[in-house]
C-alpha cells in the first residue's frame, strides 16, 4: 500500500512534528503494521508500549470508518497521565490507509508518586491537539499534492502546445515595452502618437492606422499621424478635413468589423468608398469627453480579429490615451500629500501606511482611527500590520481578542509622495459578515419555515442510508410526499395560512412512530421521509398512519380544511442504490399518483415511465426539432441592469430558452428541459443556446457594447459530459467572442452535489477565460463555505427572497450577508425576479451589483432586445 518513497517523506514529517511538538507517535496500516519507525526513540517506544499495549491500539483503529468519517480519535488509557489520538491518513478517495498513533505524558495531571524516566517529556493537552491538528492538515494537504501531480502531467502535454502561443506573447510584450517607453519622451503628443501607431501597426500586420481628432463645434474630422506599409494604403495626404457625420463609426463607442461580419447599410457604404475589408475604430477620451479615435484598417484580403488582437488595440488605446491626458494637465496627484491624504480618507476602509525599514507608522486614515477596538487591540494590530512575515499576494485575517472583533488586511508596495517605497495596509472589519456566516451556516441544514432537514441534509442522510443498507443486506424505503391541490389553499385563504399548513404537517409527519428526526421538507410542498432497515418492517404501519394524518381535516383561518397528499415509495436497494436515482423514481411514482387521481400511494416501477402518450408526443417532437439544426427553439434575452453605473444601465441579458413546436406550440422549459435530459438531447440543445447566445453577444460587443455580457445556463447533464469544457472552447473560437462576456450559470444543487468534481470542472472552464455563476443560491443546498471553496464569480440569489425584501428580517439580513460575502471575495451578486420599485430601493443599499426582473423588462426576442438596448 505504501511505496518507499512515500515512506521516507511520512518519516520526515511524523519525526518533525514529534520533535517539535514534544510529542511521540508511529504510523500504523490499518492491520497494525508499523510502516514509520517510532520518533522518540527505543526507550520511549517500550515505555509507551507498556503503558498502551498492542490490544488498546488495535481497539483505537477499530475505530476509524473505512471512507470519510472522523479523522482524530482520542483514546483513554489505564494511566491518566497518558494522552492517547489516532490520526487518520486517507488516501485521495478519502479510503483509510493508515492511522498515526500519537502519544504524550499530560504534566498537568502528573500525581506525586508517578515515576517519570527522565528520557521521557512533559506537555499539556492543548498541546497535543495543536500538533495533532497540524499532523491532520499536513497529512491531508500531502496526498492532495499526490493527486495533483497526476493532473499536473496531463497539463504537461498542453503546455507544449502553447509554447508557439508564448514566443507571439514575449513578441508582444516587447512591442508594448516599446510603445510604453514612448510615453515618457519628451516630445510633442503627435510624434508620440505617430511612433506608437508604427510599433503597433507594424505588430499587427495591419495596412493602416491613424488617429483621427474632431476639430471645432462644426464636428471637422482631421488626421492627426497616421502609419501604413506602404504608400498605396497611406491616406494621409488625401485626408483634408471631412464632416463626422460621413464617419458612421464616430459616435463615441467602440467598433470591431470583420471581414465576415453583418454590418448596417451606412457601415457597408464607407467601406465601399474608402475600400475597407475589415476594421477597428476605438474612441480615445480626455476626461468624460470624447477627443479621438484611432483607426486599424485592412484594405486587402479579409480579417477576422481575434480576442487577443482585441486586447493589444485596447492596450494601445490606453497608452494614448493616458499620453494625451498627461499632456492636457502637467499636475500629478501623485506628487500632492493634501490630494493623496484627500484620497485615503474616502476610501471607504481604514488605510495605515507603514516605513518597515524604521518600523515607523507614517499614516492612518479617520476610518482606521474610528476602529471599534480597545488601544491594546489598535497596538496589537499595527504591530502586526508593520511586520513582514505577511505577503502582499494573500489576504490575512486578524482577530481582536478584547475587541472580539475580525479583521481582514491586504498590503500593497506604493512609491509614498517624498519617493521612498512603503507599505499600505487596507482594513476591513469582518465581524458582522462572520456572524452572518455563523447564522447562515446554522440555517444550512434547517428549512426555515418548518424548522425540519431541509433538502441538503435529506440527501446527505439518504447517501449514508444507502451505504448502511447495502452493507447490511437489509432493506429501506424513501417516501416522497406531495401535498395536493396546495396552490388552492394559498390563493384561497392566503400565504400566511398556508405557511401555517406546511408547519401543521411537518410537526405531524415528524410525530409518528419511525419517522421522527428522518422526515425533510425539500420544497415548498414536498416532503421526504427516510425509513431506515431498522424501521423497515413497520413500513406498512407508517404508511397507514400517514394516510390517516390526511384523511382528517385542517384548522385554518378559523374552520377546516382538507388537504390530501399523494406519494411515491422506492425500496433500496431494489430501485436504485445513487441518491440521484432514488429521487428521481420516487419522484416518478409520485406523479404516477398524481396522475391517477391523487390522494394515493403507488410504488415505484419502471412501466411508469412509458405510459403516457403525452411524454411519447413531445418525445417524438422534440427529437424532429433537435435533427432539424434546433431551429424550433428560440432564445430569449432578459436584461441584466448594473446597479454600479449610473442610471442603472443594462449590461447584458441572460439566455432563456423557449420551444416553439410545430405540432405542440410555444412549450415552456420547466415541461420539457427535463424530458431533454432524460433523453440526453440536452447536450445538443445546450450546445445549440451556448453558441447562438455567444454570437449574439460577439455582434453586440462590436456594435458599440463592448461591456454586454451574456449568460448561458448549464444543465447538469451538459456539465457532467467529459467533453464539455472542449465544447465551451469550440464555442469560443467559432463565435471568436471575448471570453470575458460569457457567464455560464450552475444550479446551487449541482455545484454542491458532488464538489470536488465540479470544483475541477468549474476550474478549468475558468481557465478558459469564461466566468461562472452560482444560479437559484439561498434554496437550501449551499452554505457560506461551499462559496469560498467554489471556483465561482457571480452569486445568482433566487427570487424567492425578493418578496419579502424590506419587510422580512431573514430575507434582508441574507441578502446582506451573502453580498459583503461576495464583495470580500471579489464576487459579483445578481437579485433575480425583481418586480416592484421598493424592492429595488431596499437593494440599492445593499451592495448588490446587478438586478434582473420583470420591473425593467420581460425576456425579449432577438429582434426586440436589440432594437431596445443596441443603440
Amino acid at each position: 500500500m505504501f511505496v518507499e518513497e512515500e515512506i521516507v517523506e511520512l518519516q520526515k514529517l511524523q519525526d518533525s512534528f514529534c520533535k517539535v511538538g514534544h510529542v511521540y507517535g508511529v504510523l500504523v496500516d490499518t492491520t497494525l503494521r508499523k510502516v514509520t519507525d517510532f520518533s522518540g526513540g527505543n526507550q520511549a517506544e517500550q515505555y509507551i508500549d507498556d503503558l498502551f499495549d498492542v490490544e488498546r491500539q488495535r481497539r483505537l483503529l477499530a475505530q476509524f470508518s473505512d471512507v470519510d468519517g472522523e479523522n482524530v480519535v482520542a483514546a483513554v488509557p489505564d494511566v491518566k497521565y497518558l494522552i492517547v489520538r489516532g490520526v487518520a491518513l486517507r488516501d485521495g478517495e478519502h479510503r483509510l490507509i493508515g492511522v498515526w498513533m500519537i502519544y504524550a505524558l499530560d504534566m498537568d495531571r502528573l500525581e506525586p508518586e508517578a515515576l517519570i524516566p527522565s528520557f521521557m517529556e512533559c506537555i499539556n493537552e492543548a498541546q497535543l491537539d495543536a500538533t495533532v491538528g497540524l499532523i491532520e492538515i499536513m497529512a491531508r494537504q500531502m496526498y492532495r499534492e499526490k493527486v495533483s501531480k497526476t493532473e499536473l502531467l496531463d497539463r504537461l502535454e498542453i503546455s507544449r502546445l502553447n509554447e508557439v502561443h508564448n514566443a507571439n506573447r514575449l513578441h508582444k510584450s516587447e512591442v508594448m515595452t516599446d510603445i510604453l517607453k514612448e510615453m515618457e519622451a519628451e516630445d510633442s503628443f503627435a510624434r508620440i502618437a505617430e511612433s506608437i501607431l508604427s510599433s503597433a501597426g507594424a505588430y499587427a500586420e495591419v495596412n493602416e492606422c491613424c488617429l483621427l481628432k474632431i476639430e471645432g463645434e462644426d464636428n471637422r474630422v482631421d488626421m492627426v499621424c497616421e502609419w501604413a506599409d506602404s504608400e498605396e494604403h497611406s491616406r494621409m495626404m488625401d485626408f483634408g478635413m471631412k464632416r463626422r457625420e460621413d464617419m458612421p463609426f464616430m459616435t463615441g463607442r467602440p467598433y470591431t468589423i470583420s471581414g465576415d461580419t453583418n454590418v448596417p447599410e451606412n457601415f457597408i457604404n464607407y467601406f465601399k468608398e474608402n475600400g475597407i475589408t475589415a476594421a477597428i475604430y476605438l474612441p480615445v477620451n480626455v476626461g468624460e469627453k470624447m477627443a479621438m479615435y484611432i483607426c486599424f484598417q485592412m484594405f486587402e484580403g479579409t480579417r477576422k480579429w481575434l480576442v487577443d488582437e482585441l486586447t493589444f488595440f485596447n492596450d494601445v488605446k490606453r497608452i494614448i490615451q493616458t499620453t494625451l491626458t498627461k499632456h492636457v494637465t502637467k499636475n500629478s496627484l501623485a506628487s500632492s500629500y493634501t490630494a493623496l491624504d484627500q484620497i485615503l480618507e474616502n476610501i471607504g476602509c481604514a488605510v495605515s501606511v507603514f516605513d518597515l525599514d524604521k518600523q515607523a507608522v507614517l499614516y492612518t486614515n479617520e476610518h482606521f482611527e474610528r476602529l471599534r477596538v480597545t488601544e491594546k487591540d489598535k497596538d496589537e494590530l499595527l504591530s502586526n500590520l508593520m511586520s513582514d512575515e505577511y505577503d502582499v499576494e494573500n489576504v490575512h485575517e486578524f482577530y481582536a481578542k478584547q475587541s472580539e472583533t475580525w479583521f481582514e488586511v491586504s498590503f500593497s508596495y506604493i512609491t509614498w509622495v517624498d519617493g521612498r517605497k512603503v507599505r499600505l495596509a487596507t482594513v476591513y472589519d469582518l465581524t458582522k459578515i462572520k456572524q452572518y456566516q455563523k447564522e447562515v451556516e446554522r440555517r444550512a441544514g434547517e428549512d426555515y419555515l418548518t424548522g425540519l432537514y431541509n433538502r441538503l441534509k435529506c440527501e446527505e442522510d439518504l447517501e449514508k442510508m444507502i451505504h448502511a443498507t447495502v452493507r447490511s443486506a437489509d432493506e429501506s424505503a424513501l417516501l416522497y410526499i406531495d401535498l395536493d391541490d396546495f396552490d388552492h389553499i394559498n390563493d384561497a385563504i392566503g400565504h400566511q395560512n398556508g405557511d401555517r399548513l406546511l408547519r401543521k404537517v411537518a410537526e405531524t409527519l415528524n410525530s409518528i412512530d419511525g419517522v421522527a428526526g428522518h422526515c425533510y421538507r425539500i420544497g415548498g410542498d414536498e416532503f421526504v421521509i427516510l425509513v431506515s432497515s431498522r424501521n423497515f418492517g413497520k413500513l406498512d404501519k407508517i404508511l397507514n398512519n400517514i394516510k390517516n394524518v390526511f384523511g382528517k381535516p385542517w384548522f385554518l383561518a378559523g374552520q377546516d380544511y382538507y388537504c390530501t397528499m399523494s406519494m411515491g415509495v422506492v425500496i433500496m436497494p431494489k430501485d436504485g442504490v445513487s441518491v440521484d436515482t432514488l429521487i428521481q423514481r420516487a419522484d416518478i411514482a409520485l406523479h404516477w399518483a398524481k396522475n391517477q387521481g391523487k390522494n394515493r400511494i403507488e410504488y415505484y416501477n419502471s412501466a411508469q415511465t412509458s405510459n403516457s402518450s403525452e411524454r411519447l408526443e413531445m418525445e417524438r417532437a422534440m427529437r424532429t426539432a433537435v435533427e432539424q439544426n434546433c431551429e424550433e427553439f428560440e432564445i430569449y434575452y432578459q436584461p441584466l441592469i448594473d446597479l454600479t453605473k449610473e442610471g442603472n444601465q443594462c449590461c447584458g441579458a441572460e439566455a432563456l430558452l423557449r420551444w416553439n413546436s410545430k405540432t405542440l406550440g410555444m412549450v415552456m422549459p420547466d415541461k420539457f428541459i427535463p424530458l431533454a435530459e432524460y433523453l440526453g438531447l440536452i447536450t445538443i440543445i445546450g450546445k445549440y443556446v451556448m453558441k447562438e447566445a455567444a454570437s449574439r453577444c460577439k455582434y453586440w460587443n462590436d456594435f458599440g457594447h463592448p461591456e454586454y455580457k451574456v449568460n448561458v445556463n448549464l444543465s447538469v447533464v451538459q456539465l457532467v459530459q467529459v467533453d464539455i469544457v472542449d465544447v465551451i472552447r469550440g464555442v469560443l473560437m467559432e463565435t471568436g467572442i471575448n471570453p470575458a462576456n460569457l457567464t455560464l450559470e450552475v444550479t446551487e444543487s449541482l455545484a454542491v452535489n458532488d464538489m470536488e468534481r465540479m470544483q475541477h470542472v468549474l476550474g478549468e472552464i475558468k481557465a478558459l477565460g469564461v466566468h461562472v455563476a452560482l444560479d437559484d443560491f439561498g434554496t437550501g443546498y449551499s452554505s457560506l463555505n461551499h462559496i469560498r471553496s467554489m471556483p465561482i464569480d457571480v452569486i445568482k440569489i433566487d427570487k424567492c427572497f425578493v418578496g419579502d425584501i424590506g419587510d422580512e428580517g431573514f430575507a434582508d439580513a441574507f441578502v446582506n450577508s451573502v453580498s459583503q460575502l461576495a464583495e470580500a471575495l471579489d464576487m459579483n451578486v445578481v437579485v433575480e425576479g425583481v418586480e416592484e420599485e421598493v424592492q429595488k430601493q431596499v437593494l440599492d443599499e445593499m451592495n448588490v451589483d446587478m438586478l434582473q426582473g420583470f420591473l425593467f423588462d420581460r425576456p425579449l426576442t432577438r429582434d426586440e432586445f436589440e432594437n431596445k438596448y443596441l443603440i
